[in-house]
């Protein structure tokens, strides 16, 4: 089976951006062979892989399998090309996502202050849109926590935190220790984003107990819960080092919780000699508060 680079490529970006003029666009190609490109592929397949209704693109089951495939023939492109055009040191840029930025910015700042000459650009977002940003290439590093076994990552264990109530001063548990998760079960919970990985660790630990709380408002960042907290509006929940304390306007008690969250600074394998990545992680190494090696998921 001939599928050659550029159809691969053409696959891609049409995956990648939705729309065979933004995927043309990418790649500065017309939109005509675009769509030459994906078609020839389907022909050589003799599958369907894309499912077309009107304006909207989407890719199979097995053109998403596709897919995630080609973003590692797309990356190993890339890699080859940095490898041969690379110069001795030439300054270098560096994209990092994070989901954490309390907890990582420390060492974003140790790294800039040992490589003044890179050039840094940090783009925060959920767990979910780091990992995306990172498969697309559209970060070099990702700094957030790791779960599932959606893509190969390469990652190192980097700090271990728990998960905590935010409640308001005046909240009967404000005072307490320690809480069961069992005795947030009626409350008015302020929830995170659907794509938020606190969010889904919160409701796993309501599921081991056979709970299905109550959400009365969704945030997309632990900062807003918090001020919602601190107007009464409900209680919230974060990662213990996501999160400033604020006594006068809310209060973190810890939650029972054995496991905790370990957040990881993660990088795509072909990208690991990269000038930047290779520098970022070993300066990670020295600054980690965990002594665990790098493993793949």
């Amino acid at each position: 089976m001939d599928i050659t680079l550029s159809e691969i490529r053409s696959f891609n970006a049409l995956v990648k951006f939705g729309s065979f003029t933004q995927a043309a666009k990418h790649l500065g190609v017309s939109q005509p062979a675009i769509t030459a490109q994906v078609r020839r592929l389907e022909a050589r397949t003799n599958q369907v892989l894309l499912e077309r209704h009107h304006k909207e693109i989407k890719p199979t089951q097995l053109g998403l399998k596709l897919y995630h495939l080609s973003c590692e023939y797309i990356n190993l492109d890339s890699a080859v090309d940095e490898l041969f055009n690379e110069q001795p040191g030439e300054q270098f840029q560096l994209c990092i996502a994070t989901a954490s930025p309390i907890i990582f910015m420390p060492l974003i700042a140790a790294f800039s202050e040992r490589y003044p000459d890179a050039q840094l650009q940090v783009i925060t977002g959920a767990t979910d849109f780091c990992r995306s940003a990172l498969i697309n290439n559209e970060a070099d590093i990702g700094l957030f926590p790791m779960y599932g076994t959606q893509h190969n990552f390469e990652s190192m264990a980097f700090h271990h935190h728990y998960l905590m109530a935010i409640v308001h001063p005046n909240h009967p548990l404000a005072n307490a220790q320690t809480i069961d998760i069992k005795q947030l079960s009626e409350e008015s919970i302020i929830a995170h984003n659907s794509d938020s990985y606190t969010q889904r660790y919160a409701d796993q630990m309501f599921a081991q107990q056979g709970l299905t709380p109550t959400s009365t408002m969704t945030m997309d960042m632990s900062e807003h819960i918090c001020n919602a907290v601190a107007l009464g509006l409900g209680v919230g929940f974060g990662l213990s080092d996501d999160i400033r304390e604020d006594n006068k306007r809310y209060r973190l008690v810890a939650i029972d919780d054995e496991d905790g969250v370990i957040e990881h600074v993660s990088w795509l394998p072909l990208h690991s000699k990269k000038r930047g990545i290779a520098e970022f992680i070993a300066l990670a190494k020295t600054h980690s508060t965990l002594a665990i090696s790098s493993t793949n998921h």
